[in-house]
């Protein structure tokens, strides 16, 4: 799936569709869900909601929820130390993305993105926890 600067969340989420239709129309009765359409299922979900994404595409909410999560999570054996300050621009008066990280240590982070910008919400939380001190 090709990801566009200008593509909206429900151009992406209608391609994510297709692809989805197309696999279903070809598979065996009882055929696990290809990795490549979980990977552009996830990020549909990223761009328009978990809800949203799995009432469109099929897909149970949950476990399409706990696939979005596992892409969040940060390794363990990344060193807890040096983190650099990001200063990220906001957009728009409603948030659409709260960002909330705690690291080891107690230290909290709460970033909330607005339009435009929290369709990298999932950028965000990689770049801030890849940071080394």
């Amino acid at each position: 799936m090709k990801e566009g600067p200008h593509r909206s969340s429900h151009d992406i989420l209608s391609d994510v569709r297709s692809q989805f239709e197309r696999w279903r129309q070809g598979r065996k009765r009882g055929t696990r869900i290809p990795e490549t359409l979980w990977q552009a299922a996830v990020e549909a979900a990223g761009e328009c909601g978990v809800s949203k994404a799995s009432q469109a595409l099929g897909l149970d909410y949950y476990g399409l929820k706990k696939r979005v999560e596992s892409t969040l999570e940060v390794s363990d054996s990344e060193p807890a130390a040096g983190r650099e300050f990001l200063e990220i621009p906001l957009f728009a008066s409603a948030a659409d993305c709260v960002l909330e990280m705690v690291d080891a240590e107690g230290t909290r982070l709460r970033v909330e993105l607005r339009g435009s910008a929290a369709a990298h919400c999932q950028t965000l939380a990689q770049a801030l926890w890849s940071v080394t001190r």
